[in-house]
C-alpha cells in the first residue's frame, strides 16, 4: 500500500522559497535599474547632437616640362605608382593633423571658442566637455567629437563633425576643413622654398666654378703669351712647311749649280748657300717652337695643358648652364600649386540630431545587461551545485 506525503509550503526548504524572489531582484538589478538610469538620462538629460561632415582629396600637380614627360614615358609605372604613394602620404598627414592637438590650438588661435562650443551647459555633464579640462582631456574629446576617415581604395578622405548646435557643427567644421587646406598649402609651399633654395646655391656655386675655370684659361694664356695655341701650332706648321719647301728648292738649285760647273766660292754659290743656311736656321725655330726646345716650353706642351683647361671650362660651362635651366624649373614651379586639396563635399547645415540613437542605446543597455545577467547565474549556479 502505498502512502502519498503532502508537503506543505510552510514546510518547504528555506534556499527554495528564498531562491526565486532573489534572481529576480537580481534581474532587477542587472537589467531593469541601468536600463532605466539610462533611458532617464537619454530622454531626460541628454543633448542632441547634430553632424555634419566633408570631404576632400590631396592632388599633386606634375610641373609639365620635356624633362618630367620624358620620364614619365620612361619611368611609366614606377611614375604612377610614387605619385599615388605621395597621395598617400600627404592624406595621412593631413589626417594625423585632424587628430593632432596641434588643431586645437590652431582652432583657438582663429578666435573660436571651443570650451564654449562644447563645453558643459547645465544638465548634460556626460556628452560634454568639463570646464578648464586639460589639455590631454580636451584632445580626447576632440577625437570623440571629429572623426577624419582615409579610404585607401579611392584617396578621399572624410570627416564627420559633431556639436550640441547645427550652426556650431558647420563653424567647426568648416574652420577645420581651411586648417587643412592651409596645411596642404603650407606643404606645398616649404617644398617649393627647399627646391628653389637648392636651385639657386647650385647655381651660384657652378657659377663660381665656372669663373674659377675662366680665369685659370685666362692666367695659362697671359703666362705662355699664346691666345689660341691650335691657330698659332696651324699657322706655324704652314709656316715650316713653306720654309722646307723654299729650302728643298734652293738646295736642288745649288746642286745644280755645282753639276754645271759653277765655282763654289762665286758670289752667286755664296749667296745660295747663305740663303739655305738662313731658310735651315727658321726650319729648325719653327721646329724647336713646335716641339720641344730648351729653356721654354714647346707649343705642344702649351696645348696640351691649354687643351685640359679648355675641357674644364667647357665642363663648367655647360654645368652652369644646366643650374641655370633647373633654377628656371624651380622658379616656375614654385609659380604654380604643386600639391592642392580639392574639397568636393563641403560643411553643410544640419537639420536634424544624428546623435545619440536613444533606441539602440536603451536595446544596447538592456542586452548587456540581460547577458551579464545570465553569466552572472550560471556562476552562481555552477558554484552552488559545486558546494553541494
Amino acid at each position: 500500500m502505498s502512502t502519498t506525503v503532502v508537503v506543505s509550503p510552510g514546510l518547504m526548504p528555506l534556499g527554495l522559497r528564498a531562491g526565486r524572489p532573489r534572481r529576480w531582484l537580481s534581474l532587477l538589478a542587472a537589467v531593469v535599474l541601468p536600463a532605466a538610469a539610462m533611458g532617464t538620462y537619454l530622454y531626460g538629460y541628454a543633448d542632441d547632437q547634430y553632424v555634419t561632415e566633408f570631404r576632400f582629396s590631396v592632388r599633386h600637380q606634375a610641373p609639365l616640362r620635356m624633362e618630367a614627360a620624358a620620364s614619365s614615358a620612361l619611368g611609366g609605372p614606377l611614375s604612377g605608382a610614387g605619385s599615388a604613394m605621395a597621395v598617400i602620404n600627404d592624406s595621412q598627414i593631413v589626417i594625423q593633423y585632424l587628430k593632432s592637438r596641434q588643431i586645437i590650438d590652431d582652432i583657438a588661435a582663429t578666435g573660436i571658442d571651443l570650451e564654449a562650443i562644447y563645453g558643459s551647459r547645465g544638465r548634460d555633464i556626460v556628452a560634454h566637455l568639463r570646464q578648464g579640462a586639460p589639455a590631454e582631456e580636451r584632445l580626447r574629446y576632440w577625437r570623440r567629437m571629429v572623426d577624419p576617415f582615409f579610404d585607401m581604395s579611392t584617396g578621399i578622405v572624410s570627416v564627420e563633425v559633431r556639436a550640441f548646435r547645427p550652426e556650431d557643427a558647420r563653424l567647426v567644421a568648416a574652420r577645420t576643413l581651411a586648417l587643412a587646406e592651409k596645411l596642404v598649402n603650407d606643404i606645398s609651399d616649404r617644398s617649393h622654398r627647399d627646391v628653389l633654395a637648392y636651385a639657386r646655391q647650385e647655381a651660384a656655386d657652378s657659377g663660381d666654378k665656372l669663373k674659377a675655370a675662366q680665369a685659370a684659361l685666362s692666367a695659362y694664356r697671359n703666362k705662355h703669351a699664346v691666345l689660341f695655341p691650335e691657330m698659332q701650332a696651324t699657322e706655324s706648321t704652314t709656316v715650316g712647311g713653306l720654309v722646307e719647301q723654299s729650302l728643298i728648292e734652293a738646295r736642288t738649285a745649288f746642286s745644280t749649280q755645282l753639276a754645271q760647273g759653277v765655282a763654289r766660292d762665286s758670289m752667286q754659290m755664296r749667296i745660295l748657300a747663305n740663303r739655305i743656311a738662313a731658310m735651315e736656321a727658321a726650319l729648325n725655330g719653327v721646329n724647336g717652337r713646335l716641339a720641344q726646345s730648351d729653356g721654354d716650353a714647346s707649343l705642344a706642351s702649351v696645348m696640351s695643358e691649354y687643351g685640359i683647361l679648355k675641357v674644364s671650362e667647357e665642363i663648367a660651362a655647360r654645368v652652369y648652364e644646366r643650374a641655370l635651366m633647373s633654377l628656371q624649373d624651380a622658379r616656375n614651379a614654385a609659380s604654380e600649386q604643386g600639391v592642392y586639396l580639392t574639397a568636393f563635399v563641403r560643411p553643410a547645415l544640419p537639420q536634424h540630431s544624428m546623435y545619440p540613437v536613444r533606441w539602440r542605446v536603451m536595446l544596447e543597455t538592456v542586452l548587456v545587461g540581460f547577458v551579464g545577467w545570465c553569466l552572472l547565474q550560471l556562476i552562481y549556479h555552477g558554484i552552488r551545485d559545486h558546494l553541494d
